[in-house]
């Protein structure tokens, strides 16, 4: 239940100053809202409720001849009122349509680093995406083949028809008949499985019976041990947009653009920022005002994002990030749209 203060006049006062300030950057003053009043308010009743709304906190005041401005409780409010499942308008549609055209059929970093560059555009902000590690993936084909020297060369294609290759080195040698027995084992039995379980099951079947399991799984066993499931890589990060910042009045000293950088620097930070505010795969989208960490800057800034599937499993976490104050309205319903739009291209 929304608190009296949130109803009628109250709220559309907080709901006229978020949208100014989102407009302007600046304070907003009793006499800018009153001119916005459907209900003819003189500015002195307005005066009067936004005293209310300040008691409340959702609105503060920099100093006291200034107009007011709104909190991280304010914009929470403001961006629980937007409906992440409608679609974003013709504008903003059109951009991301274009924008992703005919990238499902290009390499997959191409495809992240598209929608990353997207997101930035549509929000004039950062657009990120965090890719799942490889051992999230799903198995699609894998194939071995022999090399000099004990060495096997291990091709694997995942969701997404990401291709990865490695080299093993083995103990003993493995003949290539083996080898594609092997394969024929892994690709007829464990399609569509993530990598760690498909691993795990594996160690499941050699532990029944020591003596009993084939060539096959004495194949599988030893190249699994040299780490043929396994990818050194772990989620890998696409940032688009840093530009926009500087350009944000909330960025206009240097060392606040420092300070988010340094926040943000290194694939590690980003990772961990978005799986704190994206937690559950499958969740509603996910809008988390003031960004948990050590940086004080963060504490005024937001994260609009939502996981993304393809061929059903988790591929990663999209978002975009700015300051507190942007057009929630707009930015949730594209990034909605841009999570959507995987399972749309998928049952089409």
């Amino acid at each position: 239940m929304p608190s009296k203060v949130l109803e009628g006049r109250s709220r559309g006062t907080l709901m006229a100053v978020i949208r100014t300030h989102i407009l302007t950057g600046e304070p907003v003053g009793s006499r800018t809202v009153s001119r916005q009043s459907k209900e003819g308010l003189s500015p002195a009743s307005i005066r009067n409720i936004m005293m209310e709304l300040e008691e409340e906190g959702y609105l503060e005041q920099p100093h006291t001849s200034a107009g007011r401005l709104p909190t991280e409780k304010a914009y929470r409010f403001y961006a629980s009122q937007c409906d992440a499942t409608h679609p974003p308008h013709k504008a903003e549609e059109h951009l991301i349509r274009s924008g992703l055209e005919g990238v499902f059929e290009m390499p997959e970093e191409v495809l992240l680093e598209r929608i990353s560059h997207v997101l930035s555009l549509i929000s004039h902000n950062l657009g990120i995406v965090v890719r799942e590690p490889m051992a999230k993936t799903i198995l699609e084909h894998i194939h071995f083949v022999r090399l000099a020297e004990r060495r096997i060369m291990v091709v694997l294609v995942s969701t997404l028809s990401r291709v990865s290759d490695q080299i093993v080195q083995l103990e003993r040698e493995i003949s290539q008949p083996e080898l594609d027995a092997a394969a024929r084992y892994l690709n007829e039995h464990f399609r569509g499985w993530e990598l760690e379980k498909i691993r795990a099951e594996l160690v499941t079947q050699w532990s029944r019976d020591r003596e009993a399991y084939d060539s096959v799984l004495r194949a599988l066993r030893q190249l699994s041990e040299q780490g043929m499931l396994e990818e050194p890589s772990s989620a890998e990060v696409f940032v688009e947009g840093a530009s926009n910042l500087v350009v944000q009045p909330e960025m206009a000293e240097p060392a606040r653009i420092q300070e988010l950088l340094k926040a943000l620097e290194g694939k590690e930070n980003v990772i961990r920022l978005l799986t704190e505010c994206i937690r559950v795969p499958g969740d509603p989208l996910q809008v988390v005002v003031g960004l948990p960490g050590k940086p004080s800057l963060l504490k005024n800034f937001a994260l609009i994002g939502a996981t993304f599937s393809w061929k059903g499993r988790l591929a990663g976490r999209l978002a975009i990030v700015g300051p507190a104050r942007m057009p929630y309205d707009r930015v949730i319903r594209s990034v909605g749209y841009v999570s959507r739009f995987f399972q749309e291209q998928e049952l089409n």
